[in-house]
């Protein structure tokens, strides 16, 4: 037998409880060194602590409000870095626009996090 998880179910919303927050653990399971990465470029922003903030809201203490309005936080965040001053690696010569569509594509995905987070 593989492992087992019992699912809570909201008796308010009929959701199971702590979906938003896997499913943002999930996303940054798969695309947070991305993210790191495309990070590095911004002096003014620290890729790791910018996940950690949005990590911490995933202890049993938190709600899904909470955890939304963080993710909105991160995604205004992620807007305002286009356009800014930034440091380029040479992979990215003669490409911000690459830089500013994944800034664009990183916010888009925690606002769609947060927009299911405020749903349950």
């Amino acid at each position: 037998m593989g492992n087992q998880q019992f699912i809570h179910i909201n008796s308010d919303t009929g959701v199971p409880q702590w979906t938003a927050h896997r499913m943002t653990r999930s996303f940054l399971d798969r695309h947070g060194s991305g993210l790191d990465d495309l990070l590095r470029r911004f002096p003014c922003t620290d890729g790791p602590a910018f996940r950690r903030a949005i990590e911490a809201c995933f202890s049993p203490s938190e709600t899904a409000p909470e955890l939304a309005m963080v993710l909105e936080e991160a995604t205004d965040t992620l807007l305002s870095l286009q356009g800014e001053d930034c440091h380029p690696l040479p992979v990215d010569s003669g490409r911000r626009l690459q830089v500013d569509a994944g800034l664009r594509w990183y916010a888009a995905r925690l606002h769609d996090l947060a927009r299911a987070a405020r749903s349950m």
